[in-house]
């Protein structure tokens, strides 16, 4: 039996909210990185500048981890803005990256944090042999070089190329990625990858709501008709990559199959993104009525709005 009594404070606040401010007025932004992953910014540091830019709810999406969550929790208490646990799950088909969000997840639950952790260590073991290939290139760069950029729970590719551009190796990280460690580059190392099929099953046995990222930076969008037949809920419509022939686009993509309609800048800070990012997307909030309805376990998912 149900027993929300415990989330009564966390409506109350949601409610205060939106007393203070019309819902035609309320904008979300369900697509944002911290440095729990590979932004440039702290989970609270993340939700403070979202108030800053006049959101009313943003989502934390970090790659393949939830360890920012909690602290971004916290700060929406504080902040009065409304924060959606997320994930976004880097994944690989056919030849393409497909990313995946998840949306309401229920980032205490002790299976789906076992399976994070065990991508965590393959995600670390693919750094180490990236600064392998690099220093046989003459490129001297260590793992505590790029640890000034992250910790240990988290090394991805972002945060070598910061380290190549503090040694001055290259310019910028965007040059590192396009000289040395993008797609077949010199010291670029495939990964462990799990399928968007198999992300969309941790979603949903977790709770939670599996929606495409980014459709418009797919090479063969195809791939949505196989993802709709495996239970994908909805598709990232708006994004800060996508034209306006790419919203068109998907937005029939969504009436032809029934997908809810998502939308997020994808922000990893100014550093990473080249611009600020931060309002570049500003989803209608009616949009995350339509997202909350679509929560498959809501008593599950609603405890991640506790405080430790």
């Amino acid at each position: 039996m149900r027993n929300n009594l415990r989330f009564a404070g966390y409506f109350k606040f949601l409610e205060k909210i939106m007393l203070k401010e019309r819902l035609e007025e309320m904008f979300a932004d369900l697509h944002m990185h911290s440095k729990a992953s590979d932004g440039t910014n702290s989970p609270r540091e993340v939700v403070r500048l979202a108030k800053a830019h006049g959101l009313s709810c943003i989502a934390l999406t970090d790659h393949d981890t939830v360890d920012g969550l909690q602290e971004a929790i916290e700060a929406s208490f504080e902040l009065g803005i409304e924060v959606i646990p997320g994930i976004e799950f880097n994944c690989y088909y056919k030849d393409q990256e497909v990313h995946i969000l998840g949306y309401y997840i229920d980032y205490e639950d002790r299976g789906f944090v076992d399976k994070l952790e065990e991508m965590k260590k393959l995600r670390n073991d693919r750094a180490r042999a990236i600064l392998k290939k690099l220093n046989d290139l003459g490129i001297k760069i260590t793992i505590e070089d790029v640890l000034e950029f992250t910790s240990e729970k988290f090394i991805g590719r972002p945060h070598i190329a910061r380290a190549m551009v503090k040694k001055n190796y290259v310019g910028s990280v965007k040059e590192a990625f396009e000289k040395y460690i993008g797609v077949g580059g010199p010291a670029y190392v495939e990964r462990y990858r799990i399928t968007p099929m198999e992300a969309i099953d941790l979603i949903l046995e977790n709770g939670g709501v599996p929606v495409l990222a980014h459709p418009g930076l797919l090479s063969d969008d195809s791939v949505i008709e196989e993802l709709v037949k495996r239970n994908l809920v909805g598709i990232e419509v708006f994004h800060s990559k996508h034209t306006e022939r790419d919203v068109e686009k998907y937005f029939e993509k969504a009436k032809q199959y029934n997908l809810i309609i998502t939308g997020g800048s994808d922000f990893h800070g100014i550093e990473v993104d080249g611009r600020d990012l931060l309002g570049t997307v500003k989803l209608d909030y009616k949009n995350v009525e339509i997202l909350k309805s679509k929560a498959r376990n809501l008593d599950r998912n609603l405890k991640t709005y506790k405080l430790k």
